[in-house]
């Protein structure tokens, strides 16, 4: 059990720490942003460590905001996938709508990419695929996630990449939180229709991915301007500069089929599932079963498998010339063995 906060306004005092649901009993702040926060929290019924996800103060009751935070919930927990981070709960409180999920020890895509630069291509398509299958699972499911960016992919200790954050995500059957000519996602990652405010399907969520692919590649996003607006027009008005350009030792395969997956016309990218397949085919698959270890750690080739079994153990020089010599000292053996026989048992 967690010990009470200490109230820095009551002369330091312990106070009651907050539980939702009579069950969730919030323990530390991880992180917030503009659209939830995330609190570590222990789990009193299960006796487990889990991460709570809560509206901004501010939001808590904004019916809009807290629905969308819903549906999220919903989004997520309808799937089941090695790189989709598992929903446990979803409830409301005096908080307003609380989302309870795994709490994953790694770090984002993005922190990897921001220190690290341009990522080693093996490693980059592994993860983009564990993305891209993610994905196809949800399509598949009617689920869109629509703002697939780096922060959104967690890379846990082992190397297992997980696709968190459906809070814009659009159900295929559950419409009217987003109307056609509502513009939402992350304008650096936003497909052509998405700018344009068009409905959406699976293949807006592929443009992201391959945004972020581009950027784990090369280190830099494929379009770049002067504001978020400009940011999300400039990919109607110009081509991506090709990922080679900016580093010549890329494959022209992996250099093909992002450029495939930025192309402006939805209907000449592949989906999710046909992506997934081509990058498998580029590159070693990544983890699927998390690792026991808790130690968080940088991800790279080296965690990569091969996909070739290790080599035999090479004989040592002169081995197989030592073997032949013995081989024959045996039969020369045997043969002056059967003489002495002959010699002394056999009558003349």
């Amino acid at each position: 059990m967690t010990r009470p906060e200490t109230d820095p306004g009551s002369g330091g005092s312990p106070r009651e720490p907050l539980v939702l649901g009579d069950r969730y009993e919030l323990v530390e702040p991880l992180g917030h942003g503009g659209m939830a926060e995330v609190h570590r929290a222990l789990d009193r019924a299960l006796d487990r460590v889990v991460a709570v996800k809560l509206l901004p103060a501010d939001q808590r009751h904004d019916s809009t905001q807290s629905r969308r935070l819903h549906d999220e919930a919903r989004a997520a927990a309808g799937l089941s996938h090695p790189h989709v981070v598992p929903v446990h709960d979803v409830g409301w409180s005096s908080q307003g709508v609380y989302v309870v999920m795994e709490l994953l020890d790694g770090r984002p895509w993005r922190q990897r990419i921001a220190e690290c630069g341009p990522l080693p291509e093996r490693e980059s398509v592994g993860v983009a695929a564990a993305v891209a299958s993610a994905l196809a699972h949800a399509h598949a499911r009617g689920t869109t996630h629509r703002d697939v960016n780096p922060a959104n992919v967690m890379l846990l200790a082992d190397g297992t990449p997980i696709l968190m954050d459906f809070g814009i995500a659009q159900l295929a059957h559950a419409g009217g939180l987003t109307e056609t000519g509502a513009v939402v996602g992350t304008p650096t990652y936003m497909s052509p229709e998405q700018v344009r405010g068009e409905e959406l399907d699976g293949r807006s969520d592929v443009y992201s991915l391959g945004c972020a692919l581009y950027e784990a590649l090369t280190g830099t996003p494929p379009f770049r301007g002067t504001g978020s607006a400009d940011v999300a027009s400039v990919r109607l008005r110009e081509a991506p500069v090709p990922p080679r350009a900016l580093r010549p030792e890329l494959s022209v395969a992996v250099e093909d089929l992002v450029m495939r997956t930025l192309s402006v016309d939805r209907s000449a990218r592949p989906d999710a599932a046909t992506l997934t397949e081509a990058l498998r085919d580029l590159g070693p698959a990544v983890p699927t079963q998390r690792s026991s270890s808790s130690r968080p750690g940088p991800v790279g080739d080296a965690d990569a498998p091969s996909g070739e079994p290790p080599a035999a153990d090479a004989p040592a020089p002169g081995a197989g010339r030592l073997h032949r010599v013995g081989s024959v000292l045996v039969v020369l053996g045997l043969l002056a063995l059967v003489v002495v026989c002959l010699v002394l048992f056999v009558p003349w």
